[in-house]
């Protein structure tokens, strides 16, 4: 188990032993510390933030870790071209070699960086994603420029919530039902990222993973949220899986059918934020998960991490390996056991679509 897997686990213990109350209370010392200086930096950075010529809107979250803000940009991107617009994405690029200076991943026609320098989820999105162009880099208002250059007329600033350089038009705070707010506690005693009472900067909170959680712990997390902004629209969404897909076909960007993994014995593989969602929603596509292994957020993917999960794969009696389409983008050795991925879709429920397209709608003046 990685150092990040046991305090994960940690955070959640309601009695961690003698052990984990002192390592607990040491991450609350740096917990403090961290507050000083996330706050310190918030203010300096917003003080100076700049405003481009094309709308802004950001997609961002409260907490580290996965929370949806992938599928999210995906289908935002949707139904702005829908609408007639012509987005790009800026992203970070977090690990990705172009990180600091930064790159142009996609154009308008094709895919110009691999994964090892786009990093794993731009170039998932330029892939999925075809004729928008995605930007990676820290700095992302040299990205917005670029971006302008090309001819976008709206910018997604992916995971922006926490990125206070540039001025947006719309504030979207994803909120993940099965992990909403930490543990109550910012980093590194918990996984928020900020105060929540921050959160009052936002203008709309989009539940993810609605769906995994009763009405009742649903209605909990509304409530929370309202007590700290009571105004702002609540919109919930599904991350609905649409089937799995053969490694190649994946590559050869062919449909995928959402019987073909119903009943099919898996032993899943995923280095994501949200591992345990991933597993729910293998489940919900019928599939028997015979076991899992799970690797840090972002994790790099070895010759030996592949055989390793090729032996637990036969030692639980499973037909293939599935992992996430995130994580397959960096497998690059071949695997000996049938490797598939997970395809799923952010869907917008009740009326959440009509929600989001008026707010949109506003960003534009309409």
């Amino acid at each position: 188990m990685s150092v990040e897997s046991y305090i994960l686990r940690l955070q959640k213990e309601k009695d961690p032993g003698v052990g984990g109350t002192l390592i607990l209370g040491m991450l609350s010392a740096l917990e403090t510390l961290y507050r000083r200086g996330v706050i310190s930096r918030r203010q300096k950075e917003m003080a100076g933030a700049e405003t481009v010529s094309i709308p802004v809107i950001s997609v961002g979250n409260m907490t580290a870790g996965g929370t949806g803000k992938t599928p999210c940009i995906i289908r935002l991107t949707e139904m702005l071209k829908q609408s007639g617009h012509r987005p790009a994405v800026l992203t970070r690029g977090y690990r990705g070699k172009l990180e600091k200076n930064g790159g142009i991943v996609s154009d308008w026609n094709q895919v110009l960086l691999p994964a090892e320098e786009a990093g794993d989820e731009p170039y998932m999105m330029a892939f999925k994603m075809p004729h928008v162009p995605v930007l990676v880099g820290k700095d992302r208002n040299a990205s917005a420029e670029k971006a302008i250059a090309m001819g976008a007329d709206v910018l997604l600033l992916d995971d922006g919530f926490q990125y206070w350089r540039l001025n947006r038009d719309l504030d979207i705070v994803l909120i993940d039902c099965t992990n909403p707010f930490g543990a109550g506690h910012l980093l590194p005693r918990g996984l928020l990222r900020e105060p929540l009472d921050c959160m009052k900067r936002a203008d709309v909170f989009v539940l993810t993973k609605s769906d995994q959680v009763t009405e009742k712990e649903k209605q909990e997390i509304i409530r929370k949220i309202r007590e700290i902004h009571p105004k702002a629209p609540v919109v919930e969404s599904h991350h609905t899986p649409t089937g799995i897909i053969e490694y190649h076909a994946w590559k050869r960007k062919e449909k995928v059918s959402a019987e073909e993994g119903r009943g099919r014995k898996a032993f899943l593989l995923c280095g994501i934020g949200n591992p345990d969602s991933f597993t729910r929603t293998a489940e919900e596509l019928g599939i028997t998960v015979t076991g899992t292994m799970y690797f840090p957020d972002h994790h790099r993917y070895t010759v030996d991490d592949i055989r390793a999960a090729e032996r637990r794969a036969r030692e639980t009696g499973a037909e293939i390996l599935l992992t996430t389409e995130k994580d397959i983008v960096k497998i690059k050795e071949a695997s000996e056991i049938p490797l598939y991925a997970l395809k799923i879709e952010m869907k917008f429920t009740g009326d959440g679509e009509q929600c989001m397209n008026e707010l949109i709608s506003r960003v534009f003046g309409v």
